[in-house]
């Protein structure tokens, strides 16, 4: 005879406390309030973006040390304020340094809901509302490309994203591949611009492809791939005994943010039967504006794109995108048998876990859904259009000034620029001077960051060190802007 339900028993924990509903609500409540004031501080300009510290004094100041006996709820909270306190407040405005930026609350709370249901996404089975969530942020951003049906997958990072892009594309050339490996004779090469992201090259690594069969194309003038290079190459790589099967564009590169241009790459891919991804990391958000989606023209053309709403978008890390306009290819690219994961049940079609490398993956939707939610299509294209504005500016004002040289017409929402110290403006500008030049400005670069005021990037361009402001941040000003300069000026006065 069958009895009811039994009852659960009692847990035994050692450490219930930790657990109680009473010291639960006042953790939580507290870093509400932790995260809320934070959140306020980072709209304070007189705030520092960071507090800087060598590895070793930081190491010393937050004492870090495991215990062997816990040490409770408490403390654990102490922990977290002072390591928030010591980190980059990257939601300042003066957060330059990077191409992400901004403090979304609706996305904050899809974070923190995310971690609450603490499920992954490879079955609908565990992860049911965000599967759906997923297929329809998919589809979305399929549309937003041009693509009235396509497929696509959240990845942590663009990294991933252009990986799964470069093992999709090489298993549509070489189909042995995914069970075989690459053989002698398939001598594969793909072509990206020489100012591409580092991870395609990495990607042909791990692909066992080889970072030499990654060629680098050269660029024009403001950075964006040139076609009459690449059929060049594409017809020497022929010549040569090479298959060619993929060339991975990019929209928004990292320092100049030019987009490669996709009609003509489209093109010739078409000609010679090469895939071709559009690594749209950064740039993907254009998509929203009527006003500058032509950058992206061509891109329903492709055969994949990555997109990470993490960068333009300010959804906090790390939410990337890859989508194909044809269905079918990433579990053809990805899926194994794993009958202890994936059953044979009537929601089986919406499993996912079968068109990613990974196993258990986090839920990066839910904080894109919520702040989609929060801003509509039209808060997102205010927020690119504004920033597109804020670039213009911020390049008018480099002209006004004889401290900068602006070394690139920027297409995108990233300033290039030299500082020119009051010591070099009138010497003779000859190899010496540049060596001096390219000093200066790593030293101001530091200056700036061991102030902790204001944080801007800088990368060897046009065999130069080059310094980059990244114009993203939702409350950034042309007033901002001034200011940066000023502190630029003022910090690199003795230079």
């Amino acid at each position: 005879m069958l009895s009811g339900p039994r009852r659960h028993p009692r847990p035994l924990m050692a450490d219930s406390v930790l657990t109680t509903k009473p010291s639960i609500d006042s953790i939580l409540a507290r870093a509400a309030r932790l995260a809320s004031d934070y959140l306020s501080e980072n709209k304070n300009r007189d705030r520092l973006v960071v507090d800087w510290l060598p590895p070793g004094k930081l190491r010393e100041k937050l004492g870090l040390k495991l215990p062997k006996e816990g040490r409770g709820l408490e403390a654990a909270f102490t922990d977290a304020q002072s390591f928030l306190k010591r980190s980059v407040r990257t939601g300042h405005p003066y957060f330059l340094n990077q191409l992400y930026t901004g403090s979304d609350p609706a996305a904050l709370l899809g974070e923190w809901i995310a971690s609450l249901a603490n499920a992954s996404m490879y079955t609908y089975e565990v992860a049911p509302v965000f599967t759906l969530l997923e297929e329809e942020l998919v589809r979305k951003m399929g549309k937003m490309a041009g693509w009235e049906d396509c497929e696509g997958i959240f990845n942590p990072g663009g990294s991933i994203s252009n990986l799964m892009a470069v093992l999709a594309a090489r298993n549509a050339a070489f189909p042995h591949a995914k069970q075989r490996g690459l053989l002698a004779e398939d001598r594969p090469v793909l072509f990206c611009s020489e100012e591409a992201h580092y991870s395609v090259p990495r990607a042909a690594s791990v692909a066992g492809i080889g970072i030499d069969a990654a060629r680098k194309v050269p660029v024009d003038s403001i950075g964006r791939m040139r076609p009459d290079a690449l059929a060049s190459m594409i017809q020497k790589a022929l010549a040569d005994g090479f298959k060619p099967f993929m060339v991975s564009a990019t929209c928004g590169t990292t320092m100049p943010g030019a987009f490669d241009p996709l009609e003509e790459l489209a093109d010739l891919c078409e000609e010679h039967k090469l895939w071709l991804h559009a690594d749209a990391a950064f740039g993907g958000s254009v998509l929203f504006s009527k006003k500058h989606r032509n950058l992206m023209d061509g891109v329903e053309r492709t055969n994949s794109l990555s997109w990470n709403p993490h960068k333009t978008m300010g959804v906090p890390l790390s939410c990337s995108a890859l989508l194909l306009p044809e269905k079918g290819q990433l579990k053809a690219t990805n899926a194994l048998d794993a009958d202890y994961l994936f059953h044979d049940t009537a929601e089986a079609y919406c499993d996912r876990g079968d068109m990613t490398i990974q196993c258990g993956r986090r839920v990066d939707v839910l904080k894109l859904w919520l702040s989609w939610q929060s801003h509509g299509d039209e808060g997102y294209r205010r927020r690119v259009e504004r920033a597109f504005d804020l670039t213009a500016s911020g390049r008018d004002l480099l002209k006004l000034r004889d401290s900068f040289e602006l070394v690139r017409e920027p297409e995108g929402c990233t300033l290039l620029f030299r500082f020119l110290p009051p010591s070099l403006r009138e010497q003779e500008r000859d190899e010496a001077w540049n060596e001096k030049l390219e000093r200066a400005n790593i030293t101001l670069r530091e200056r700036l960051k061991h102030e902790g005021r204001i944080m801007l990037n800088y990368a060897s361009l046009d065999g130069l060190a080059t310094l980059r402001l990244v114009l993203t941040h939702p409350d950034l000003t042309v007033e901002d802007l001034r200011f940066i300069l000023d502190e630029m000026e003022r910090a690199g006065a003795n230079l």
